[in-house]
């Protein structure tokens, strides 16, 4: 044992006056009489006790001492070594995904891993520090390079879970930016599932996993997506999983604007999935309608048992479901029927066409503008098809012979669904857009751009589709479709998973956004960059601040945000419960300390435990017994003829 201050002994001196005060009390002789009845008349003895007696102790005098003594050495703070695998800079990484928030038969996950976090904390010498790392969705450090073991244990219990996926890869670079040279450091990482393979790269030398959880059943709604239809009527698509070992019964129950549409009883088997296409009525008219889609387990699995469901966050998904939209378009140019025949395709849709583009465009949603001069600044969200003259922004610095398109974004939202590999193009314009993001390109520069002109939402094809072979492949039709709702917004829509960044959808002219989460305080968003991270699930409300007009058209925008569904999982594999590794080419890191365990709580435990025995001891009662068998005794000896 060693003592962290060893300055408290000197609450030792307090037994010094104790023992003085037990020297100088006043004491008299107890004696038992049969009555005091003929002592009322006598005088009062005035004499004291005699001072600086012998030292008698009783059980208090012990009592009080033995407190005393357990006081000062909870005040040198008494510690013993601990495993603990600790470090002069110890940094604590906290998985804080959607699956720590499963039920262990009682606490989370995420509760088990800030036990484990605090008790390392809590070993902690008195010249070792700590930090604390949140790896959620995003990254973030709680607390750095703190001795106050205080603030680290706050730190600690402050860390929540969200509806993402752990970004452990940005947290292991959290960890390596806080690692300072000659330092010992090591890295404990609390997770339910094994290392990501992107986060491998970034492991930092000296970590030590720790395993939480333990195979737990799970239902999920994996996906909820609307499906308006005709004459108003609306479906959705919804896919329920098991994720358990053993089948379940559920019921799976749908909602519009909190009334129920549907329930079904599904009966799904081990690691089962199933998809069903529900009717959930009329879709409604203008506002947004909000569908849920939720699962509850029904009765016993197959073994009998409860088929319990330990997390809950991914019971339910919503969406936004909203009546067709009327948009709008006006197609200027000299004449595409391939423009025109896609654009009338898609549901919701009015063509019109001019020769050139009007001064007014009230009541215009969507504007085209193939190979005509376009205006300076767009008003209305615009489809660039090689104009004569390019907008403000945007510059033409020649034409390129027979460019081949080499790179597609995979995750851009124009392109689902679209591949232009087989496109062939004659001549297109050299373009220079820096606020527009390429989106397909080839050797001669982009072939495919979109972003914002001044906060307008545009798309720019730098090609005539009659110098190409693009209005002939079927990728033509569904980019069409896709341009309509990038650009005038889709009749519904489409859920977005927690954790990931989504473009906000900001009419032209609006001056400030924002956005209001399930819970928590509300985002600012640059209208002209409109992108927020969403975090939680649940349905986040857009505000937008501008001309009237601007507001009414974005009043009741809400987005979908529902629960990563590969975190639902909770049979995953994890990691053993310890594993220290290094960054691969190095040397293996050096031994971890091991830690310091405080005994003050069972000091300062002995301490209370003496003081209150003191004042629940029974005197009175022991005297009285004790005075009664004495004289029981006298009694016994008076009867034998023995002398009292």
């Amino acid at each position: 044992m060693s003592l962290a201050a060893p300055w408290g002994l000197a609450a030792l001196l307090l037994a010094a006056p104790l023992t003085l005060w037990y020297l100088l009390r006043s004491r008299r002789p107890a004696v038992v009489v049969p009555s005091t009845l003929l002592w009322r008349g006598t005088d009062r003895s005035v004499a004291a006790a005699v001072p600086w007696q012998r030292l008698r102790p009783d059980r208090t005098y012990w009592l009080v001492l033995a407190a005393i003594v357990a006081g000062a050495l909870a005040l040198a703070r008494p510690t013993v070594a601990a495993p603990a695998q600790l470090g002069d800079h110890t940094i604590v990484v906290v998985d804080t995904s959607a699956s720590m928030q499963a039920d262990e038969g009682g606490p989370s996950r995420l509760e088990l891993a800030r036990r484990g976090a605090r008790d390392l904390v809590d070993r902690m010498a008195g010249e070792q520090t700590v930090s604390v790392i949140d790896a959620g969705p995003r990254a973030r450090i709680a607390v750095a390079a703190t001795g106050d073991a205080g603030a680290a244990r706050r730190a600690i219990t402050g860390l929540a879970s969200t509806g993402g996926a752990a970004d452990v890869a940005d947290a292991f670079t959290l960890a390596a930016s806080l690692q300072r040279p000659g330092e010992r450091t090591v890295t404990h990482l609390f997770t339910d599932g094994p290392v990501p393979p992107d986060a491998i790269a970034a492991v930092p030398a000296g970590l030590v996993v720790n395993g939480v959880g333990s195979d737990r059943p799970n239902l999920a709604v994996a996906r909820l997506q609307p499906l308006p239809g005709g004459a108003g009527g609306a479906q959705a698509f919804v896919q329920v999983r098991n994720l358990g070992q053993l089948g379940t019964a559920a019921t799976l129950t749908v909602t519009l604007d909190d009334r129920e549409v549907a329930r079904r009883d599904v009966d799904l088997g081990p690691r089962d999935t199933q998809d069903l296409i529900v009717d959930v009525g009329t879709a409604p008219a203008g506002a947004a309608g909000v569908l849920r889609a939720s699962v509850t387990p029904r009765g016993t699995d197959a073994a009998g048992q409860d088929s319990g469901d330990a997390l809950a966050i991914d019971d339910t998904a919503v969406a936004v479901l909203t009546g067709p939209r009327r948009v709008r378009a006006l197609v200027v140019g000299p004449g595409n029927v391939y423009v025109e025949s896609a654009l009338a395709a898609v549901g919701g849709v009015e063509v019109r066409t001019a020769q050139t583009v009007p001064v007014d465009l009230t009541g215009v949603d969507l504007l085209v503008v193939d190979g005509v001069v376009a205006p300076i600044r767009p008003e209305v969200p615009t489809l660039y098809l090689a104009p004569r003259r390019p907008p403000a922004d945007v510059t033409v610095s020649g034409t390129a012979e027979l460019p081949a398109v080499t790179f597609q974004d995979p995750a851009a939202e124009l392109l689902t669904d679209v591949d232009l590999s087989g496109v062939a193009i004659a001549e297109a314009q050299r373009v220079d857009a820096p606020t527009l993001q390429t989106l397909a390109s080839g050797p001669s520069g982009p072939l495919l751009l979109a972003g914002r002109l001044r906060g307008t939402p545009v798309v720019y094809v730098p090609f005539s589709l009659s110098r190409s072979n693009l209005p002939v492949q079927v990728a033509w039709p569904v980019f069409a479709a896709n341009t309509v709702s990038w650009l005038a917004g889709p009749p519904s829509a489409m859920p977005t998973v927690a954790g990931t960044t989504a473009t906000v959808p900001v009419p032209a002219g609006a001056t400030a956004v924002t956005a209001i989460p399930p819970a928590g305080d509300a985002v600012p968003v640059d209208p002209l960059r409109p992108q927020v991270r969403l975090d939680h699930p649940g349905l986040w409300e857009i505000r937008v601040e501008g001309p009237d007009e601007v507001v009414d058209e974005q009043a009741g925008t809400v987005l979908a945000v529902n629960a990563d569904p590969d975190e639902s999982d909770l049979a995953r594999g994890r990691p053993a419960p310890v594993e220290q590794t290094g960054r691969r080419g190095e040397a293996a890191p050096p031994p971890a300390q091991d830690g310091r365990r405080s005994l003050v709580p069972w000091f300062l435990a002995a301490a209370l435990a003496a003081l209150v025995a003191d004042a629940l001891w029974p005197s009175r009662p022991l005297r009285r017994a004790s005075a009664g068998r004495t004289s029981r005794r006298r009694a016994g000896r008076r009867a034998a003829g023995a002398p009292v």
